[in-house]
């Protein structure tokens, strides 16, 4: 469905750096390899974004290890004509768009109830344990600065210090980044889907907005445990300009 270049590059947009991949790599050529992947995947999402890439050799993965391909799903042509569930709140589906997978499966301590449905894109009911899903654009040129760059903490927010998405992904469109395709040649937007721990969050703006409160005098390693209690990427959603 995706081509593995169109992955890497939709990362690369993400990440404000140059990602390849070492089954693309050709020995003694590109990028070093900077990172594979992590205990979890938000903790190579988090220590990349924000990077401006101009002074990094870029970041090299193990595809295998990265994408769950297993679990992509093509909403493109997809138009909902019932109400889906995740996390006993509305799930809006991303129609329209692509998402390739991120492999989250066995990654984090707390088991995978966090997920509920593997894979089951079609169930329109929650499962128990699970938590509900939102959408997070990573623009720095976002006018009104609700939905943060990045999933590290950003002072100065509109309500508060803390990590901004939202489960309506026409409101993260305008914070998302867009990138050109070398592979396809086309323009394409890239925004994350997440789940995130109703039992951190706070709502704003009539559930518009979703703030996960990280304090300010909070360590670094601290602010990124709190992180990955808080909220967990699972896809990376593209579409075509």
């Amino acid at each position: 469905m995706i081509d593995s270049d169109i992955r890497l590059e939709a990362l690369s947009a993400l990440c404000n750096t140059q990602v390849t991949s070492c089954q693309a790599q050709v020995l003694g050529s590109g990028p070093q390899l900077v990172s594979a992947l992590p205990m979890s995947v938000i903790g190579f999402v988090s220590a990349a974004m924000g990077r401006s890439g101009a002074d990094e050799k870029g970041l090299v993965i193990d595809e295998e290890e990265f994408f769950d391909k297993a679990f992509d799903f093509d909403f493109s042509k997809v138009k909902d004509t019932c109400t889906y569930y995740r996390g006993g709140e509305v799930y809006h589906r991303p129609c329209g768009w692509l998402r390739f997978a991120l492999k989250v499966w066995d990654k984090y301590p707390d088991g995978n109830a966090w997920l509920g449905n593997r894979g089951h894109c079609t169930t329109t009911h929650s499962k128990l344990g699970e938590w509900p899903v939102s959408y997070h654009g990573t623009s720095k040129n976002g006018a009104r600065a609700i939905i943060v760059t990045n999933y590290k903490p950003g002072p100065g927010q509109k309500y508060g210090r803390g990590v901004y998405s939202t489960p309506y992904l026409e409101d993260a469109v305008d914070y998302t980044k867009t990138f050109q395709s070398k592979a396809t040649g086309k323009m394409y937007r890239v925004v994350m889907q997440n789940r995130v721990n109703p039992a951190y969050r706070q709502k704003h703006n009539m559930d518009k907005y979703w703030l996960l409160p990280v304090p300010d005098d909070f360590p670094a390693d601290e602010e990124q445990e709190l992180v990955e209690k808080a909220i967990r990427p699972y896809g990376v959603l593209i579409k075509p300009l």
